[in-house]
């Protein structure tokens, strides 16, 4: 395994300041290049579109058609005898006068247009009659500069068009949609040059494209320019990066580098004995605001650290007694709350599981079930208004006087009443809790219940699905001391189930802020509703989980599952 390689902070800064300018000249070389590149390329475009407009001039276009009427080889032999006075009258072809006009104008192109070429540094220049699907074209006129390696061609000789590119260019001219084209070509050419072609049509006098110019220039040129143009600014850029490295590296050692280290060093010093240095450091270190001010820091620092040293033993110690306290505290908190298996033993009317999960070591959320005679059950769920130790002694108080006074028998607003006198003759904390409190009769199935300011349960009957079940609902206890609370009822069958929960579970949020809510509980009961009260709280914990995937818990969450089995 390769070892870490570490770096200086000198050859860090000075390294970046290094790539930084180096990364900025390729970027300005780069910038530079392609605009260069744009700007040539658009006066060399232009330059050959003027070339081209002025060779339009030097053409008959209504007459490219004879010319290949009368064939490559009588035009050539007609241009020479026209030429050459010497050859006698009675050994000389005969021409029309038609042919004589097209041979002249003919003759009169093609030596304008080999002038042009070669005054102008054209490559060549060609007139073209491209064919109905553009893939082919007869050559009209083809005349090649003297210095270019082309070897022109005769009139008439029937071609294949390179590119699509090419075809799409005769398209648009031919048709009539465009009065100009340009093709670039640097690859793909067969041994060729690179060029670049300007394309103009060549109309009749009746307007109609007869046929299209096409004229073609080098841009070595071009290459050759781009070339010197990044040669020159790489040059100029190297030579400014090693002047400013030399000028700026002095400066960054005296002023960063050096102070830098001194106060590295003494952190390492005292970091490894815990003692002030034998004399303060100096703020006048360096010039730089900033290292000056961590010098007095860092100074400071020493100080108070020291100074800290001495209580780490004590603050230690205390805070492991409250650790205990709380654990200790956590674990009576969940020993004062039954669990099924307490009722279950000799119980085959009803069954139940519940379940409670503190936000901090300790909670505000209770649960409750126990036998108030032979024949009832109470089931209680509540929330604190807070969390934490105050909340979890407001839930000890709470829990009790619930309990105890429903030892007495009595409707559920009777027992919730008498609760919240009793919280309320001393509650100089301003807390409150939520209860929701059921008294099931096992006989019949008939539940007495009383909702002081809880959410509402979720009551599945008759195995349809599980449903948000309102009903009327009185102040929380302790929240407005000496308010009448209201008894409600509703009848379960066997089969039927009650499940209750704390705002923790449906105000629970994801990563995105998302809360879980009542839709989801719903959800999750009812695609769960044939399993255990065990299995369904186990998967409604699961799925809370995952919908918060990480997101730390802010509330107590409890829940409790009943099902109502009958005599």
């Amino acid at each position: 395994m390769f070892k870490k390689v570490k770096f200086s902070l000198y050859t860090i800064t000075i390294g970046t300041i290094l790539v930084t300018m180096v990364l900025f000249t390729y970027l300005v070389i780069a910038i530079g290049y392609y605009a260069f590149t744009a700007s040539f390329t658009k006066e060399y475009n232009n330059s050959v579109y003027r070339i081209g407009v002025y060779a339009q001039s030097l053409l008959y276009p209504d007459s490219l058609d004879e010319y290949l009427e009368i064939g490559a080889e009588r035009m050539d032999l007609a241009i020479e005898e026209f030429n050459d006075f010497s050859i006698p009258v009675s050994e000389a072809e005969y021409y029309s006068i038609d042919e004589v006009q097209y041979v002249s104008e003919y003759d009169y192109s093609r030596q304008s247009l080999y002038n042009l070429c070669n005054t102008q540094d054209v490559s060549v220049i060609y007139a073209i009659i491209p064919s109905e699907d553009y893939t082919q074209y007869t050559c009209v006129f083809n005349c090649v500069n003297d210095n270019s390696p082309y070897d022109p061609w005769p009139m008439g000789k029937v071609v294949d068009t390179s590119t699509e590119e090419y075809i799409e260019c005769y398209k648009r001219i031919m048709e009539g949609s465009s009065d100009s084209e340009f093709v670039v070509r640097t690859k793909d050419l067969n041994g060729g040059i690179p060029h670049v072609t300007a394309l103009l049509p060549l109309k009749g006098e009746d307007g109609t494209v007869k046929g299209i110019l096409c004229v073609q220039r080098y841009i070595e040129d071009l290459t050759t320019m781009r070339r010197s143009f990044v040669q020159g600014v790489g040059a100029l850029s190297t030579i400014f990066i090693i002047i400013y490295m030399v000028s700026v590296s002095g400066f960054i050692r005296r002023q960063l580098v050096d102070p830098i280290r001194k106060l590295a060093l003494e952190a390492e010093r005292f970091a490894d004995e815990n003692t002030k240095g034998k004399e303060p450091l100096d703020e006048n270190i360096c010039n730089v605001k900033e290292i000056r001010s961590l010098t007095a820091a860092i100074d400071k620092m020493e100080n108070d650290t020291i100074y800290n040293i001495a209580n780490v033993t004590n603050i230690t110690k205390q805070t492991e007694r409250i650790g205990a306290e709380l654990e200790l505290a956590a674990k009576i908190q969940m020993g004062m709350l039954p669990h099924g298996q307490m009722l279950l033993n000799d119980k085959t009317d009803f069954n139940v599981h519940a379940y409670m999960k503190p936000a901090k070591e300790v909670g505000g959320d209770f649960y409750d079930f126990f036998m108030m005679d032979d024949d009832h059950v109470a089931i209680v769920i509540a929330d604190v208004s807070d969390k934490g130790v105050g909340a979890a002694f407001f839930m000890a108080i709470s829990k009790s006087l619930i309990k105890g006074r429903a030892k007495l028998g009595g409707t559920a607003s009777e027992i919730i009443a008498y609760t919240d006198e009793m919280i309320a003759e001393k509650n100089e904390s301003g807390m409150f809790v939520t209860v929701w409190l059921g008294i099931v009769d096992l006989r019949n199935g008939h539940v007495n219940f009383c909702n002081a300011g809880h959410d509402y349960p979720a009551i599945m009957h008759s195995g349809g699905d599980f449903e948000i079940k309102k009903g009327k609902h009185s102040p929380a206890v302790a929240f407005i001391p000496g308010c009448t609370f209201i008894d409600d009822e509703f009848v379960l069958e066997p089969g039927d189930r009650i499940f209750l929960y704390t705002d923790g579970l449906n105000e629970a949020k994801s990563i995105s802020g998302e809360r879980y809510g009542i839709e989801r509980i719903e959800y999750i009961l009812n695609r769960n509703k044939s399993v255990s009260n065990e299995e369904l709280i186990r998967v409604v914990r699961n799925d809370v989980d995952k919908f918060a995937d990480g997101e730390p818990q802010f509330d107590d969450m409890t829940m409790l599952a009943f099902t109502y089995l009958g005599r």
